[in-house]
């Protein structure tokens, strides 16, 4: 794929699409590859990492080129055919790709961040009782927070499918305006998923339920990364600093090296994942 600065992300559908590049360090060594979940849209997600790339660009004199997928389906697929160099994934599926792909485990972003399920100002909701009927937008079927969500509602006799209809969005970015224009009545959606949104994006939502942590996502290297540049990209990593004027998310913050707690909290939806990707139809 030739570089470019921005795509749309669903004008392919199954190779990896590329947000932003640095031509002029791509001409002096081959880029540095990294695909990002595609919880935003393409442009919140370029401006989202550019403080990153930027910092890595930098720290490796290397060029770094974003991609994202069309969704978490294809984002695993992509990675387990070793299509680039790292790839940030939500915490179940990175344990799962550390502990039986043989993923390297490269760095952890935030501790932990709650799960919301949200309403729009002024809905006459206000039970979870009364989502009976009703829509609720999440991100695709692969995604930590559908996961916690659909455990939520069948904890409050609600079946997914059949008391409650799921809308998967493309992106965060896409459920609130779902969620403004009445195309859904809810949304799930990570707290540091709606610090993340681009400025402008609706806002003013109503939090009906706060459905506890979930560990956030982590980034992982290809099974064959050597062990010195597994430790050059940890070095580069782990020296970026979070600019703290902004709110903190999981590209807006200091990372730190992955520790047992970290894969301990992922091997608690172990079995969420295996049941993801079996019911996806792909090996777990």
């Amino acid at each position: 794929m030739k570089p470019m600065h921005l795509i749309r992300r669903r004008s392919l559908l199954a190779a990896p699409l590329l947000l932003c590049g640095s031509p002029l360090l791509a001409q002096t060594s081959r880029p540095l590859l990294i695909a990002v979940p595609p919880f935003l849209s393409p442009s919140a997600a370029l401006a989202a990492f550019r403080p990153l790339r930027q910092h890595l660009e930098s720290q490796l004199k290397q060029s770094v080129e974003l991609y994202t997928a069309r969704d978490f389906r294809d984002l695993v697929e992509q990675a387990r055919r070793g299509e680039h160099d790292v790839t940030l994934l939500p915490a179940h599926l990175a344990g799962l790709a550390i502990s039986d792909w043989g993923f390297q485990a490269l760095a952890a972003t935030m501790e932990a961040t709650p799960v919301l399920i949200l309403l729009r100002q002024g809905s006459a909701i206000r039970t979870a009782a009364e989502l009976r009927g009703k829509r609720l937008g999440t991100l695709g079927s692969l995604s930590l927070t559908a996961a916690v969500a659909s455990l939520w509602l069948r904890q409050q006799q609600l079946e997914p499918g059949r008391d409650i209809t799921i809308v998967t969005q493309p992106s965060m970015s896409s459920a609130v305006i779902s969620l403004e224009q009445g195309d859904v009545e809810a949304i799930a959606v990570a707290r540091t998923q709606l610090h993340m949104l681009p400025p402008g994006s609706p806002g003013g939502q109503v939090t009906l339920a706060e459905l506890g942590d979930i560990p956030t996502p982590v980034y992982v290297a290809r099974p064959d990364t050597p062990a010195a540049e597994l430790a050059r990209l940890r070095k580069a990593w782990h020296s970026f600093v979070p600019d703290p004027s902004a709110p903190p998310t999981v590209v807006n913050t200091r990372v730190h090296e992955v520790v047992r707690a970290d894969l301990q909290r992922a091997a608690r939806y172990r079995e969420v994942a295996r049941q993801q990707l079996e019911a996806a139809g792909m090996k777990p």
